[in-house]
């Protein structure tokens, strides 16, 4: 039996705003974007492809995020330092600048909702 994961749900209360942080600042490209009831589901992907982010428009009563619980998304590159430097030049925000750890480097940034990605280097 062969399981891959091909879609990651992040839960939005503005899903333009996530639209343009993936797309103008992160580089994403638009996989899906289609009217799903009153609102849109929404995928986008890495260039090239790989697994989709969809970008979820939350109830107005479902809990936010909670700073004590971080919801950790991980990502990875083939330089960590350049793409930090990309990634900052396009107004990403970074929470834990890259440095090195015992097992490689490692970053943490942040979208506009507080939502928190870990960004390692390809080993």
């Amino acid at each position: 039996m062969a399981i891959s994961v091909s879609q990651v749900s992040l839960y939005y209360q503005d899903q333009d705003a996530a639209l343009r942080f993936w797309t103008d600042q992160v580089g994403f490209e638009v996989a899906t974007d289609l009217p799903y009831g009153h609102d849109r589901w929404i995928e986008v992907a890495p260039p090239g492809g790989g697994v989709r982010l969809v970008l979820y428009k939350a109830a107005p009563d479902w809990p936010t995020l909670s700073s004590d619980k971080p919801n950790y998304v991980l990502f990875e590159t083939d330089d960590l330092v350049k793409t930090h430097e990309e990634l900052s030049a396009r107004g990403v925000r970074f929470t834990m600048e890259p440095r090195q750890e015992g097992w490689g480097w490692s970053a943490v940034f942040t979208d506009p909702e507080g939502h928190l990605f870990h960004l390692g280097q390809k080993r």
